[in-house]
């Protein structure tokens, strides 16, 4: 027992040796050019960058509350401030592959069933591409003349983006809430996979979508939550777009409020429809490509890197601290741990 206990301390120790290793890896790297810029950027262009993602971030949180609410009472707002902060450090240092494993797995510590964190976490996926697609359609009509006087080309590319995102939200809606595409699934599964152990695997994936869709219809028949949950994740983003604005508007007097909010949405949107050239994420590609010609180069790679910053890194370096807190928590119970094992041998 006591060798396990030392061997929970060292596992523990080389985990969080392993993560601070992978942290400054991404920093001397593909977060250099944000912490550069940050560098260079007057103190109340940062700050207002920092207090607006923070805002954002408290509002996420009441999002993810309102949700988590209906199968643990008190999961509170700092609880869903956590769970975005958490789950945007794993994204950044599991480079995608952990995010929602971790944002089931912080739910799960907080007094939810696993089923319950996969549909919490799918309902939260869900309101955020709502309001993601509303303020597109919105900046498209706002902005329409101007795309088809100026980039035409761009206005199939965006109504492409809209479809995959309204094709992801059915998907999405679909699987968790409906009894006919789980019984179809199971049937296609049934005649295609007559292994008994990959049977067991199937009934068990079964058991969890059926818990799965009785999570999420218990959430969805609440009707004034669903639109509670939708409005904080519109005001979310509101306060996302409104970043290259504020970061611009001092250089840029002329700049239009509406042009740089609708261009920040049609960024979000194409990030996932646009290929784009190596060495360069997607919606940095689209961002320039829509706000160069207006604030020149220099100008609309300081702002996307500062968005990136409000939006990416800030709430990763929230994530950071609260991990490293409970880290160092769990390495101090495990080390006393030991110490009562070693004082309840001496006293044998």
């Amino acid at each position: 027992m006591k060798k396990n206990s030392k061997l929970k301390v060292l596992v523990n120790i080389a985990i969080l040796a392993g993560m601070v290793g992978i942290i400054l890896y991404l920093v001397q790297n593909s977060l250099a050019d944000i912490f550069a810029e940050l560098r260079s950027t007057s103190f109340m262009v940062l700050a207002g960058v920092l207090i607006i993602g923070t805002i954002s971030l408290l509002t996420e949180g009441q999002a993810i509350k309102e949700i988590s609410k209906h199968f643990e009472p008190s999961f509170s707002r700092q609880d869903g401030f956590w769970t975005s902060c958490y789950v945007a450090f794993y994204r950044i240092i599991t480079f995608g592959t952990g995010t929602l494993v971790s944002e089931v797995y912080f739910y799960r510590k907080k007094g939810l069933k696993p089923s319950q964190g996969v549909g919490v976490t799918t309902l939260h996926m869900v309101m955020y591409k709502f309001a993601v697609i509303t303020y597109a359609v919105v900046s498209l009509i706002i902005q329409f003349s101007l795309f088809y006087s100026n980039s035409p080309k761009m206005i199939p590319f965006i109504l492409a983006g809209m479809i995959l995102t309204i094709v992801l939200i059915i998907a999405l809606l679909a699987l968790s809430s409906s009894v006919n595409l789980q019984v179809f699934l199971i049937i296609v599964a049934n005649r295609l996979f007559k292994s008994p152990k990959i049977r067991g695997w199937v009934d068990t994936c079964n058991l969890q979508i059926y818990s799965l869709r009785d999570t999420v219809n218990t959430i969805m028949q609440d009707r004034t939550a669903v639109w509670r949950i939708y409005t904080w994740n519109l005001l979310k983003l509101a306060l996302w777009y409104i970043i290259p604005y504020f970061v611009l508007m001092g250089k840029h007097s002329d700049l239009d409020f509406l042009q740089a909010f609708s261009f920040t949405s049609f960024a979000v949107i194409l990030s996932g429809v646009v290929p784009t050239p190596g060495g360069i994420g997607s919606f940095e590609f689209v961002y320039l490509l829509l706000l160069r010609p207006i604030v020149g180069t220099v100008d609309a790679i300081s702002s996307v890197l500062l968005y990136r910053f409000g939006t990416f890194v800030l709430p990763f370096l929230f994530g950071f601290v609260y991990v490293l807190v409970e880290k160092r928590k769990k390495i101090q119970e495990e080390i006393q741990e030991v110490k009562k094992e070693r004082k309840a041998m001496s006293n044998e």
